[in-house]
């Protein structure tokens, strides 16, 4: 899917109340070249889209929350927009098999609530976009989880950081229940919280220390779609969203700043949670 440069050029047109003619001398394009692009003759380049969404940006148009707020507005019962972030286009239809069996729940479709979310983990990468897809869930099993130890320990088993453990009955139990759900819903992990993770597991800090500091977590919910089944019944794409680098640049240094909060609130809920609570070995072997 090509992004919906004709759309996005009608709104900015709206927004700032320009012609035409007015609007090719805005993004230095001739008036003949916009009249192609509108009447699919020509297909602009990534080189002319980075150009043109710039300047968008740089005048305080930011359309793609613009266009994030409008899908909202208009769902079905029973749906909700997700987003994501994707370093390349999309070819065919989302799959699990294209997933890291490493990641937070293992092989999956991962996507978040919020276009802010998803662009935050792609902003380093030239050509990443963002993808809005329409999510229908009624009837889909679904297992929601918050920051809690079965959230804390699943996420170290399928992150391959819990291999002394994984045999326990406590472990066992929880993946074998994970089978049961198409999807799940979980708060995101981060570099941070894989350290926070290795200190519990290696004995260094208590379940209560690590969940305290892991809820210092400020990146929202994910979406994992387990299984292609519902990603073909139940999800659909809408848009894509063009990400340019100004805007990359912003939502670097947004996470940034929300990366040191996160790291001082760690800090701070170690220490006032030391001695307190149980460490892995007593915990599993209850």
């Amino acid at each position: 899917m090509y992004f919906d440069y004709k759309k996005d050029i009608e709104y900015v047109k709206t927004i700032l109340g320009l012609s035409d003619t007015e609007f090719a001398n805005m993004v230095g394009i001739s008036r003949m070249s916009l009249n192609r692009w509108k009447n699919d003759e020509v297909v602009p380049s990534y080189e002319s889209l980075e150009k043109m969404y710039n300047i968008f940006y740089e005048k305080g148009i930011y359309l793609n929350r613009i266009k994030e707020e409008m899908y909202k507005s208009d769902i079905l019962n029973n749906h909700i927009i997700l987003f994501h972030g994707s370093k390349n286009e999309l070819i065919g239809n989302p799959s699990i098999e294209y997933s890291d069996s490493y990641k937070d729940f293992g092989k999956g479709f991962y996507l978040g609530e919020t276009f802010n979310q998803s662009a935050s983990f792609v902003n380093g990468y030239e050509k990443s976009s963002v993808y809005v897809f329409d999510f229908d869930m009624k009837d889909v099993r679904i297992k929601e989880f918050n920051v809690s130890k079965e959230w804390m320990l699943l996420i170290a088993y399928f992150r391959g950081r819990l291999n002394e453990y994984k045999s326990s009955n406590y472990i066992t139990k929880l993946v074998e229940d994970l089978k049961k759900y198409d999807v799940v819903i979980a708060p995101i992990a981060d570099n941070q919280m894989y350290t926070t993770l290795d200190d519990f597991i290696s004995g260094k800090i208590t379940d209560l220390q690590c969940l305290n500091a892991l809820d210092a977590n400020r990146l929202g919910r994910q979406y994992v779609f387990l299984n292609d089944e519902v990603i073909n019944n139940k999800l659909v794409m809408k848009g894509r969203f063009y990400y340019c680098s100004s805007e990359k640049n912003d939502y670097r240094n947004y996470r940034l700043k929300e990366s040191e909060v996160g790291k001082n609130k760690v800090k701070i809920a170690l220490r006032e949670y030391a001695g307190k609570g149980k460490y892995i070995e007593e915990m599993l072997d209850e």
